[in-house]
């Protein structure tokens, strides 16, 4: 076929299609500006909260990218935490320690794991030249308070040997309960260091915040700096041709609205990146098989792809599984 023949690359390879690629979302840049501000004025940390499924994980991977590209000399890590079925110090160090790829022995001691830690990050902050370390704790609200006193303790082992730690707690909603307990206990030591700022990450929320997400489709190249942004790659001829998958901004939202609407889902529609996404890949690599010059995405159109993104799908499943644990 023509656009098989003037694609830079074969469309399995595309990041879209392996679902490796990243767009930035009004919620990932508001999360860079929190941690701007943070570094700037040496605020120590900040909780960022969302629903399951908005996008959290995947901005972490985009602000680390950020970061280092305007910051190559700042040590950035990025920590998933699952919660033990037993509290251990050493299970805690160990994960930490492997977090910033430094191998841990299980029957080291407490203080030995520790004191290894900290000479590993002062370590490299040394070498890259930076006297600043970031952070980052996925899935946050497993946490328990004695884990935070741990943490603690490595923030001020740094600080006596010249570097700041800076933490960043991406967790759901309970992040935001854990904060108002710990304040009611007078846990200041806990809130004051890892707590003072607070965002909510929230999914696309508005037919402004979905043309500029899908604007980044329209813009984003691959192979880098090849001149064939996403929409061309896939659709090269209706490309060609002046379309823009942008310009769908108001007919993909309407059609997650009246998804969200139909399905009387709770709440107004905020649409997770997970789904967003699957949509707007469904249809690229759908016309992708049915490129033409005269190529139109209508309404009906947006409407199939919604239904394939299975956001709705998603939303009573969550549902179903809320009601089931409510108590009576």
């Amino acid at each position: 076929m023509f656009t098989e023949a003037v694609r830079p690359r074969p469309i399995d390879e595309h990041p879209l299609k392996r679902r490796t690629y990243r767009v930035p979302t009004p919620s990932i840049k508001a999360v860079i500006a929190l941690v701007d501000e943070c570094l700037f004025m040496f605020v120590g940390g900040a909780l960022i909260h969302g629903r399951p499924r908005m996008g959290k994980s995947c901005a972490i991977d985009f602000v680390i990218t950020d970061l280092k590209a305007r910051h190559p000399q700042l040590s950035t890590y990025k920590m998933r935490w699952i919660k033990p079925q037993v509290t251990s110090e050493n299970a805690f160090f160990a994960a930490l320690l492997h977090t910033v790829k430094h191998p841990a022995q299980p029957s080291a001691s407490k203080s030995a794991l520790r004191g290894r830690l900290v000479h590993k990050l002062r370590q490299v902050a040394d070498t890259l030249g930076d006297d600043r370390v970031v952070l980052f704790i996925d899935e946050a609200q497993n946490l328990r308070e004695i884990e935070y006193e741990w943490l603690r303790d490595v923030h001020d082992e740094l600080e006596n040997n010249g570097i700041r730690l800076f933490t960043f707690l991406f967790g759901q909603h309970q992040l935001l309960a854990q904060k108002s307990a710990f304040q009611a206990q007078d846990k200041e030591q806990i809130v004051a260091r890892f707590m003072i700022e607070e965002l909510a990450f929230r999914g696309i929320a508005s037919e402004a915040e979905c043309a500029a997400v899908m604007g980044a489709y329209d813009k984003g190249e691959f192979p880098a700096a090849s001149g064939w942004n996403y929409t061309r790659f896939f659709i090269p001829l209706a490309h060609a041709a002046g379309l823009r998958i942008a310009e769908s901004a108001p007919r993909l939202w309407r059609a997650f609205e009246d998804a969200h609407v139909k399905a009387q889902l709770d709440g107004s529609p905020e649409i997770p990146m997970k789904y967003f996404t699957a949509a707007i890949e469904a249809a690229l690599l759908t016309c992708a098989e049915r490129d033409v010059a005269t190529l139109t995405l209508d309404a009906a159109f947006w409407t199939t792809m919604v239904e394939r993104s299975r956001y709705v799908m998603a939303r009573r499943a969550g549902r179903s599984i809320l009601s089931a644990i409510t108590p009576r």
